[in-house]
């Protein structure tokens, strides 16, 4: 009998282990870079949005333009980057803001491994 409970204590347990939630606590690393208008992939030049401030949504799959509804958030230098470090494996949605909030952008990503660091790009006008 103390067998199957035990086997049953270990199972509850690599179930709660592996069903992690997507947040801070991993060692993943976003670093975040914030540009006005629509971006291309043909190697232009992008026009950044300095000190952009990028909210960003733990098991976010779509924007909320409601600012408060987001996890957490920081403030994008003059070169319209920021990082995002710690993170776990999981789903993330992105929100940029330039300082006026006249321009706004978003973008769906997801963390799929737990180590390193990842670029994500927002464009505003874009909402991916």
């Amino acid at each position: 009998m103390n067998k199957i409970i035990l086997y049953g204590l270990c199972a509850v347990m690599l179930t709660m282990s592996a069903c992690t939630k997507p947040g801070k606590g991993g060692k993943a690393i976003l670093s975040v870079h914030v540009f006005d208008g629509v971006c291309t992939n043909d190697g232009s030049n992008h026009t950044v949005v300095p000190l952009a401030m990028v909210y960003i949504k733990y098991g976010g799959t779509a924007v909320d333009h409601v600012v408060a509804s987001y996890d957490d958030a920081q403030q994008a230098d003059y070169g319209g980057k920021t990082v995002f470090e710690g993170l776990k494996r999981g789903e993330y949605y992105l929100y940029g803001v330039s300082v006026d909030g006249t321009k706004t952008g978003g973008a769906f990503f997801e963390i799929k491994n737990r180590i390193g660091e990842r670029e994500v790009v927002i464009c505003t006008g874009e909402y991916d």
